[in-house]
């Protein structure tokens, strides 16, 4: 991007770039695979089995909806499927699990040591970029994405609304604001510090944050101002839950699901109920190949043939001053794969009777979706860089290597040549995969739903039904009392 040369140009160079990739992919593609299958089998395949039983395991029991269950299980045994530098993932997945659980306590004690974390890995990476620009992020200690640093306050200001912590709830939800009034200068100064870097090249750059209002912090803290019945509070609040929707709408692009009459003081008792449904996104590895011209590098977004031919779908030119010529490498970037929710409506039930429907209040996944978009210009031309550097010397190396073993003039060391090749081929490719690891129990939406009752205790039901319009699940809330002129919150989750 932005360099300035005839499209003709560019198309022939990325011709030439996709041409000699697969030459070259046809020639090295059955070793490659070999040593990496091999290289799997012999280090990795072990704790990774262990590792993702475990998550099956504890999925399967969460599903189920016996998350006190599943929070047990995970916890037990954190220390075999949690690296030490996947302490943040630890504690945001315990806490998150703790809190459907209802265990407020455990929840805030989990996800407020990885508040702590991420801010000190945060702060830690600031000092220390230029390291980052030749070591992969797979060996760096995981800083949290900023939309589980975000919902975590949100957990958190529930789990106090639950304890009837009414000053510590604010607290969190104040938190959420400083946060996304920061975010877009967070990764402003971030590219900065990249560009000041030795090998930044001045190319460095964030994406464009478009998420600073959220609808759903927002209604907890109106929830909060009604609950203390300062109502010019709530109208403050109320306000922002509409220019949330109004100025966002690549977030919200679903009809508002609340009214003025959230302002209103109701004769009679007010039921609110917050549901979560879903899970938040996965990361997905994505392959590119590098070619490399005098000055640039052409990176081709590329899809596999049944042939085993990589198929063009886009490119980028990276300027890049002093690189040769006649290099191809291959690579990997992360992406955000949403899951969504197989809940296709929400029921709330009073004594058995239908009292009204919920709507969607925020979609969580989106919100991941777009925070993460405004790292990844920074990710991707910091993995290209360190992909070339890296690609560059492994070629040299392979170079060293085959010369030597052609020298000796024996059959071993011509067998050495050709491991040593496959090898640095190996090398670059396993030391450029990409950062996969997030949070995994986050849910995917947020919906809300307001009834005014007749004072009493009712037994409240959350029906959530799917696509097909069968019942997936009927959480019971047990008996519940409202009072007229109070605020009554429920929250219920379903992990499907």
């Amino acid at each position: 991007e932005g360099v300035d040369r005839p499209k003709g140009d560019q198309e022939a160079d990325h011709a030439a770039a996709v041409q000699a990739v697969n030459a070259r992919a046809a020639r090295y593609r059955y070793r490659y695979r070999c040593a990496v299958l091999l290289a799997v089998a012999v280090t990795a395949l072990p704790s990774c089995v262990t590792r993702n039983s475990r998550f099956v395991e504890v999925d399967a029991t969460a599903e189920q909806g016996d998350f006190a269950g599943a929070a047990e299980t995970l916890d037990r045994h954190a220390d075999k499927v949690y690296h030490r530098r996947d302490a943040v993932l630890r504690h945001l997945d315990l806490g998150v699990l703790y809190h459907y659980a209802g265990d407020y306590d455990r929840s805030l004690r989990e996800l407020q040591a990885a508040e702590r974390l991420i801010e000190e890995l945060f702060t830690r990476s600031i000092t220390q970029i230029a390291g980052t620009l030749i070591v992969n992020d797979t060996v760096e200690s995981y800083a949290g994405e900023d939309f589980e640093d975000i919902y975590l306050n949100v957990f958190n200001a529930v789990s106090y609304l639950e304890l009837a912590d009414f000053d510590a709830a604010f607290v969190e939800v104040r938190r959420i604001n400083t946060k996304l009034n920061l975010l877009a200068d967070k990764y402003v100064g971030l590219a900065a510090e990249y560009n000041r870097a030795a090998d930044g090249n001045g190319g460095f750059r964030a994406g464009k944050v478009r998420f600073h209002n959220s609808a759903l912090a927002r209604y907890l803290s109106m929830q909060l101002y009604r609950s203390t019945g300062d109502y010019d509070g709530a109208r403050i609040d109320w306000n922002y839950i509409q220019d949330a929707f109004a100025d966002q709408p690549v977030l919200y692009d679903f009809p508002l699901p609340l009214d003025e009459s959230v302002l209103t003081r109701p004769d009679q008792a007010r039921l609110s109920v917050l549901a979560f449904v879903g899970r938040a996104p996965l990361k997905r590895a994505e392959e590119l190949t590098i070619a490399t011209f005098t000055n640039r590098v052409i990176v081709s977004y590329a899809g596999e043939s049944d042939e085993g031919l990589l198929i063009p779908e886009g490119l980028a030119v990276v300027s890049m001053p002093g690189i040769e010529g006649g290099y191809y490498f291959v690579f990997q970037m992360p992406r955000m794969e949403l899951r969504g929710t197989a809940v296709a409506s929400i029921n709330v039930l009073a004594d058995g009777a239908l009292v009204g429907r919920l709507d969607l209040l925020e979609s969580l996944e989106r919100v991941a979706k777009e925070t993460f978009a405004a790292r990844v210009p920074i990710v991707y031309l910091r993995t290209v860089t360190r992909a070339v550097l890296k690609g560059i010397a492994a070629e040299l190396a392979k170079e060293g290597i085959t010369n030597a073993a052609t020298q000796s003039g024996s059959v071993g060391g011509a067998l050495l040549g050709i491991i040593g090749s496959v090898a640095a081929d190996v090398a670059i490719e396993v030391s450029e995969v990409a950062d996969l690891r997030t949070s995994r129990y986050f849910p995917s939406e947020a919906h809300v739903g307001e009834f005014v009752l007749a004072p009493g205790t009712y037994t409240i039901e959350v029906e959530y039904v799917g696509a097909n319009g069968a019942v997936l699940a009927r959480k019971h809330h047990g008996a519940v009392t409202v009072a007229a002129g109070r605020e009554h919150l429920v929250t219920s989750f379903l992990f499907r």
